[in-house]
């Protein structure tokens, strides 16, 4: 298993796919960090898009994080994406220094093993 971490600055009421599993892989979707850098609160949204369902679900809606503050998910839990899949995050408006990243880890299929 290998990881990645990919991260973005973000641009206000923008929906970004920050993530897009590529082909033959699957992963664990375990960390979410996200800092909103302004001087008064913002709504931050982030989605899981199961691309095996064409099915949008939201992780967090609308969390209202704080000024100068960050919302860390990690260590006790995790979505697992597969080929396909994406991972997409949004900052409200007037959110001119805001950041999000993300950290997969990914397994290629190929290399997995099933019915031994």
């Amino acid at each position: 298993m290998r990881s990645v971490s990919v991260g973005a600055l973000l641009t206000p009421n923008t929906k970004t796919t920050l993530f897009t599993m590529p082909a033959r892989y699957a992963g664990k979707w375990n960390l979410l960090y996200a800092h909103n850098g302004t001087a008064s609160s913002k709504l931050f949204d982030a989605w899981w898009y199961d691309a095996s369902q064409d099915l949008e679900i939201p992780i967090v809606f609308q969390y209202p994080l704080a000024a100068k503050e960050y919302l860390k998910f990690d260590g006790g839990a995790y979505v697992v994406i597969e080929e396909g899949d994406e991972i997409r995050v949004k900052i409200e408006t007037g959110a001119e220094n805001a950041s999000v990243i993300c950290t997969i880890e990914l397994e290629n299929k190929t290399s997995l093993q099933f019915g031994s």
